[in-house]
């Protein structure tokens, strides 16, 4: 983000010595005419006052070619400019170069610098932010200090990232004492508080098809940048098949970029997705995230996270007439993720790599993953990854292709096979149709010009777009009756809304090609999200 700051030059104007007025005679000998002479003068030697902040052979270098026989008052300035260039060049905006009144008769100029300090640091505009909390994230623009303006640049670009809800302007101005400067900092801000609600179709088999969901988040607890969110997801059809309530608080570490969050998730479910078998499924999640950003390139960011996860899952299988079969587990799982993001002239590239994977003999019982999965081992391992690449295209069209995956040692439990099938993955599926321990899912999406600038307000984003999606699954030692591997593929047409600035759309239309668990090929679907967000 491009930063304005405003240099008022109240105050800094350049000090030269003050001429006397001259007689009456004298103004009529100046106005007679007279062959014009030039004052010329040698200069030997630049004295160079009140420079603390460029070494001596640089100050040399910059005046060494004013030096000379017959200079004239134009070399001397032409020096003086010289020099003060040169410190507008190192960034330092606030600092001036005069010429004092002297007597050049011994071939030495004196140049005087005056190193503008600032005087004192205004912050002003701001109702949700702390003026300290922002004040010590601009310590280039401490009372005292000597502006270094590409500094305090990159120190303001940092706040004004660190949050959308705030914004800082710097403005320079004379200070209270001759040569000081006055530094204000305007903020425009707003309450940090941010919320949604969606209703969606997101259902997986054999449930209601609507979901309701919202979420409620705070980002500047304690006035640190800590954020607190809630969310509640539910199907309002029947609020016993899905109840999920999810909290997540991150917090950054200093002012290094690092973060770490923390999780949980709590979940009920009452859901006949067996068939004749009903599945009540509960469970607790609790994790933590550390998040450390990699020293990037122009154009390139990339960062490394890893954390575990706390499982207890509890499911219980309701046999038609024969009572309930319990299969609970509790586990631990420790992960690493790299990702990264290349922006180029004709596009932008992403991609992730991670490692999952169990420890034996910490809490992971053989028992409940035997009962659980069949062959399923406590000190698991799987590799994930992923790449994405949007494409421009002529005439403001795009191409978004994207890939991901995953590969396992073994078998897994439900919880840990990948998901194939809905939104996220194969359109004109439901939500996780299939599960596989090795999957692969791809899609390939031609997306159109922005085209609300052709509709006006109250639209802010109109999309339109073609894809086709792809998925695979594979099982390892399934079960008897149980299908070895599985094949999706959908295609279909699309539109993404965005309205009134915060509501926005999403609606896909997708004919399935391939036959699966839940869906016929040929029998198409639509999926849709309509969601506000403040």
């Amino acid at each position: 983000m491009l930063l304005a700051a405003v240099l008022l030059a109240a105050g800094l104007g350049m000090a030269f010595g003050v001429e006397e007025q001259p007689s009456g005679e004298a103004l009529r000998e100046a106005t007679t005419p007279a062959p014009q002479e030039r004052f010329h003068f040698d200069v030997w030697e630049f004295r160079v006052d009140g420079n603390t902040l460029l070494d001596t052979m640089d100050v040399e270098r910059a005046v060494y070619s004013h030096l000379g026989p017959q200079k004239t008052i134009e070399d001397i300035e032409a020096a003086r400019a010289a020099l003060e260039s040169l410190y507008r060049t190192r960034g330092y905006g606030t600092v001036l170069v005069n010429i004092p009144e002297q007597d050049v008769s011994n071939a030495v100029v004196r140049l005087e610098v005056i190193e503008g300090k600032i005087d004192r640091l205004r912050i002003t505009g701001n109702k949700y932010f702390s003026q300290g909390k922002i004040r010590e994230k601009v310590p280039a623009l401490a009372p005292g200090e000597i502006p270094h303006l590409p500094t305090a640049q990159k120190q303001l670009a940092k706040l004004n990232q660190a949050s959308p809800d705030r914004a800082v302007t710097p403005i320079f101005r004379a200070g209270r004492e001759p040569g000081s400067v006055e530094a204000e900092l305007k903020v425009k801000d707003e309450l940090p508080l941010h919320g949604s609600i969606e209703l969606n179709n997101r259902y997986t088999q054999n449930t209601t098809k609507p979901r309701l969901s919202g979420s409620l988040r705070y980002d500047n607890l304690w006035q640190r940048q800590h954020s607190l969110s809630l969310s509640y997801l539910s199907s309002p059809e029947n609020r016993e098949e899905v109840k999920v309530l999810s909290g997540t608080y991150l917090f950054p570490l200093g002012d290094s970029g690092k973060q770490v969050v923390l999780y949980g998730v709590k979940s009920a479910s009452d859901v006949a997705s067996l068939g004749t078998l009903g599945v009540i499924g509960k469970g607790n999640i609790f994790g933590v995230r550390g998040i450390v950003p990699l020293r990037g390139s122009e154009g390139m960011f990339h960062s490394l996270s890893a954390g575990l996860d706390y499982k207890d899952l509890e499911d219980i299988v309701r046999l038609d007439g024969a009572g309930d079969l319990a299969t609970p587990i509790d586990y631990l799982k420790l992960s690493a993720e790299y990702r990264a993001t290349f922006l180029g002239s004709s596009g932008t590239t992403r991609a992730s790599a991670g490692v999952h994977f169990a420890p034996r003999g910490v809490i992971n019982s053989e028992e409940e993953f035997e009962s659980k999965r069949f062959k399923a081992e406590p000190n698991f391992i799987y590799l994930t990854g992923s790449l994405e690449r949007e494409q421009r295209l002529p005439k403001q069209f795009s191409l978004m292709g994207r890939m991901e995956w995953q590969v396992a040692d073994g078998p897994l439990v439900s919880s840990e096979q990948f998901c194939a099938g809905g939104v996220e993955t194969v359109r004109g599926y439901v939500e996780c149709e299939e599960l596989g321990d090795h999957g692969l899912a791809a899609t390939v999406e031609l997306r159109s010009p922005a085209l609300a600038s052709y509709i006006g307000e109250p639209l802010n984003r109109l999309m339109l777009l073609a894809f086709l999606d792809r998925g695979y699954v594979h099982v390892e030692d399934p079960l008897p009756g149980e299908d070895r591997e599985a094949d999706l593929m959908g295609t279909g047409l699309g539109m993404r809304i965005t309205a009134w600035s915060g509501l926005k759309g999403e609606l896909d239309w997708a004919y399935p090609l391939l036959d699966a668990s839940a869906t016929a090929a040929g029998d198409p679907r639509w999926h849709f999200r309509l969601g506000y967000e403040f």
